[in-house]
């Protein structure tokens, strides 16, 4: 059962990576359809109809691949004042009770987005934009986010590993 497991794990945190990468993927075209559309707008009197959505679409995808990333390196922002002032042990505990929390947390908001997906695909729900989309092709990328960072938070809880990498004293980013 372990080598299933560490497999599933190890598929999990490649598929995050790839997530990661694609995420820096939408920055890069976030950045290009802004400069695309002020030079177009001001230089050449001609606005584009893409690059809004562009930016709007890549900024929302890009966000729910880099959020398992972030939840994996434990990168989220964090004030430990009062863990840094309790004993290994307390901390130990206080920590397995956060992770836990941030797993249902997560998994809550999976299965709402993932009810809303289903309602979009069974009522065929549009983005009203310049170019119309089907809104599942946005939306099911919080779905993604918000499952797979319910995994890590539950793969913290495994007691072996439990307070190792932990973030660092103090407020961090």
């Amino acid at each position: 059962m372990g080598d299933v497991l560490n497999t599933l794990a190890r598929l999990h945190d490649g598929v995050t990576q790839v997530g990661f990468h694609l995420s820096k993927l939408c920055l890069g075209i976030i950045v290009f359809a802004y400069c695309y559309e002020v030079f177009a707008r001001y230089f050449f009197a001609a606005p584009t109809w893409w690059s809004s959505e562009a930016v709007q679409y890549s900024l929302c995808i890009g966000a729910f691949l880099m959020m398992p990333h972030v939840t994996k390196e434990k990168g989220h922002v964090a004030v430990t004042v009062i863990l840094d002032m309790m004993a290994q042990e307390k901390t130990r505990i206080l920590y397995w009770f956060i992770y836990l929390v941030g797993f249902l947390a997560c998994a809550a908001a999976t299965w709402i987005s993932l009810d809303e997906n289903i309602r979009q695909i069974v009522k065929d729900v549009h983005l009203m934009k310049v170019k119309p989309i089907p809104k599942i092709y946005i939306s099911a990328w919080i779905t993604y986010g918000f499952a797979s960072s319910a995994i890590y938070f539950l793969r913290m809880l495994d007691p072996r590993t439990l307070g190792a990498g932990k973030p660092a004293s103090g407020m961090h980013g």
